[in-house]
This record gives structure tokens, C-alpha cells and sequence, in this order.
């Protein structure tokens, strides 16, 4: 990424621009400051940085198809997709990323009540909001967040699901047995369970991997539809680095997916979305090879935030391609916020994700994305340089 240049200190503090929905906000933080994206580090998404150039490289090969309306269907696309989950192509439906199929499960199925698994992707309770549907997050704790429920604990609203996600994001944490996981949901009582899968192939050589398959957690499902329903959501957007090509797809029964091809607006795959999705998918073993780099700088980066004054290290933990990290305690106690410390970065130059407008995410938190040792290192010196330290806070209230 070229380098951003100096720090925008041209923009008043009050006028920083604030925390949005989601992090990979860039565009709209560049635009309110006047400034040129490139000038930006944005380390407040997840992607897998480390193959930018090889995404680059499939992304310019590829024609971009206009001539024709998609395949509504995404028939090639979910074909290639059935051999790799070992799925019949009628149980995987492709979307517009991971979000239209959230709002499209949910606005179909409109369970009694929605229960995320700790503090998760916000898009499910925006979602949930929109149509009108309660929802609660069943552990705060970030490191507790796929912990199974609470001995006693029944599901008790009518058609209630379940929304997990491992690995977690922005808990930096992964189910060690999944399956055992989704099992106990559906003992709970929950009548579906929706485990989002996205960020499942940086587990690639790990003994997780084998267990973050459709077909691995379908034992786990009762074995009549009406006991029970098992969804799995996944997206190109993160191992590819793809962000911009708006591409997920959603594995279950067939039935329902029937259901929600039936209910959604035609075309919501673009035909070079899913040219590509059929590329990325050839290229997985030459994305796998790039993990060795991606763990060696996630460590690095670990810990130097660890070590750093700003944040709290038992409470600083690597997720796939992030790093979640709690302000020390005592700079909570004195008024100083993530967001505080956000903005504090972003007149560096540097973009990070606060994490306090998350549902259920206790306050404090940053995320932190895992990008290449230069960038880590700038990142890393930034993070010194701010005038949060302990030691600093208390004399300015002395």
C-alpha cells in the first residue's frame, strides 16, 4: 500500500469522523476528512492482507462479464462450491456477501426471538431491528463468547434461533469442538441454528478446520426439519481479500433455500462476483500458502500490543486476522474511551475499529487488523506515541 503521507491534521479535533456501523469505513472517514483514501492505513478491517497482490492479480485476469443478466441461480458458481463442501448444489445458495443473506434468513424465517452467542457481527441485530425482532447476546465476555449455554437454560420463544460465530469477530476466540457446540444449542431448544463460517479458512492446519463444515455439524442437527434447522453462512470477502466484490453464499436444506431463492430480488450476484468466486476457489491452496506470514506477523503484532502501556495483555488476544485489544483498567476508570483512542490514531493517519457500538461488546475494546510487519510496526509506534498512558492520566487528574 503506498505510503499515506502525513497524518490529516488539517481537520478540527471535533470534526473527526466518528465510529460507523462496520469497520472498512474508509471511504466515508477519507471523504469527511478531504483526503485521498491511499492516505489512509486502514487497519479496521479483517481481510487477509497479506494476499493483496495475489487477489490483484486474479481480479485483473478476470473480464468483467455486461452483456447479459446474471444466472439468478449462480448455477457454475454453487456447482464448484457443492465439491468443495461436499454438498449437493441444491443445499448452497449464493449472495450478494454474507449480509443480504442475514437480512434474507431472518425476514423469511422471522424467528420469535434471536440469541447471538456473545458479541458478534452487528449486521444481525441491525438486521433483527429492521424487522422487528427481539434479540439478546447470551455471553458479554469476549473470551467466554462460544462458551455453550449455562447449565438449565432453555430457549423459550417460539421458533427461536441461535447466531454463532467461529471464529469469533471481534471475540478472538474459535469453538474447539463446534459441533458439540451447535449440539447443545439445539438440546437448549433453539429450532434453528445459523453458524457463520466466515473467517473458517484461516483455521486451515489447525485440528478445528475438519469441524467448520456444513457437513460436519449436520450430525448435530435433529434429524427431522420440523425438530430443527441447521444454516451455514460464508464469505469470499475476508481469506480473499475481496471486500469490494460482494460475494457469500449460505449452506442448509434445500427446502428453505427454495424458500429464499423464491423471496429475493433477481440477479443479486453479478456475473463477475461469482466468476471470480469460481477463481478464488481454484487459487485456495495458493491463498493457504500465505499463512505462514499472516501467524508470524499476528504474533508480532500480539506482542507489541501486549507490551504496550495503552492496553491491558490479559485482555489482549489474536483472532484470525485481527487482534482485539481492552484499554488497561485504569484508563477506563479516568474517562478515556475507544473511541477516544480511534480518533487519536486516525490524526495519525491510521484507521482502527472501536468496538463499543457493537451489540453486547463490553467497553474499551479495539480491533486491529493483521497487515504486514511495516504496517504493524507504523501501527505499533503510533499506539506509543498517544498520551493515554496510566501514569500520564492520573497526573492530568492530580
Amino acid at each position: 500500500m503506498p505510503d499515506p503521507g502525513p497524518a490529516p491534521h488539517a481537520a478540527p479535533a471535533n470534526s473527526t469522523p466518528g465510529q460507523g456501523a462496520h469497520g472498512g469505513d474508509v471511504y466515508r472517514v477519507a471523504r469527511e476528512l478531504g483526503v485521498d483514501p491511499e492516505r489512509i492505513l486502514d487497519c479496521s478491517s479483517n481481510g487477509f492482507a497479506h494476499v493483496l497482490e495475489l487477489t490483484r492479480t486474479l481480479v485483473a485476469a478476470q473480464p468483467h462479464p455486461f452483456e447479459h443478466y446474471p444466472d439468478s441461480a449462480s448455477t457454475a458458481l454453487r456447482e464448484e462450491l457443492a465439491a468443495h463442501e461436499h454438498l449437493a448444489p441444491g443445499e448452497i445458495m449464493a449472495g450478494n456477501g454474507s449480509s443480504e443473506l442475514i437480512w434474507l434468513v431472518l425476514r423469511l424465517l422471522r424467528p420469535g426471538r434471536v440469541t447471538l452467542l456473545g458479541p458478534t457481527f452487528s449486521e444481525y441485530a441491525r438486521a433483527c431491528e429492521a424487522h422487528a425482532i427481539p434479540w439478546r447476546v447470551l455471553h458479554t465476555t469476549p473470551l467466554r463468547a462460544l462458551d455453550p449455554p449455562p447449565p438449565g437454560f432453555r430457549a423459550d420463544a417460539d421458533g427461536e434461533m441461535a447466531v454463532l460465530c467461529s471464529p469469533g469477530n471481534p471475540c478472538p476466540v474459535t469453538a474447539p469442538d463446534l459441533p458439540a457446540l451447535v449440539a447443545a444449542l439445539f438440546r437448549a431448544g433453539f429450532r434453528t441454528v445459523l453458524a457463520d463460517l466466515t473467517y473458517r479458512d484461516f483455521l486451515w492446519g489447525t485440528p478445528e478446520h475438519a469441524a467448520h463444515h456444513h457437513s460436519a455439524l449436520a450430525p448435530a442437527c435433529p434429524p427431522r426439519l420440523a425438530d430443527g434447522i441447521l444454516l451455514c453462512l460464508h464469505s469470499f470477502t475476508k481469506f480473499f481479500h475481496c471486500t469490494g466484490i460482494r460475494l457469500g453464499y449460505l449452506t442448509g436444506p434445500q427446502a428453505l433455500l427454495d424458500r429464499l431463492q423464491a423471496q429475493r430480488p433477481p440477479w443479486m450476484v453479478s456475473p463477475f462476483a461469482e466468476a471470480m468466486g469460481r477463481r478464488f476457489l481454484r487459487a485456495l491452496p495458493d491463498y493457504r500458502a500465505h499463512l505462514a506470514d499472516l501467524r508470524a506477523d499476528r504474533a508480532a503484532l500480539l506482542r507489541g500490543l501486549r507490551a504496550a502501556q495503552l492496553f491491558d495483555p490479559r485482555a489482549t488476544d489474536a483472532g484470525p486476522s485481527f487482534v482485539t485489544c481492552r484499554l488497561h483498567d485504569e484508563l477506563l476508570r479516568n474517562g478515556v474511551t475507544s473511541e477516544m483512542v480511534r480518533q487519536e490514531l486516525l490524526r495519525l493517519g491510521m484507521l482502527v475499529r472501536a468496538c463499543d457500538n457493537i451489540p453486547g461488546m463490553p467497553p474499551g475494546h479495539i480491533r486491529m487488523q493483521v497487515r504486514r510487519q511495516s504496517d504493524n510496526e507504523r501501527l505499533l509506534q503510533h499506539i506509543a506515541s498517544l498520551s493515554f498512558a496510566p501514569h500520564a492520566v492520573t497526573q492530568q487528574g492530580a
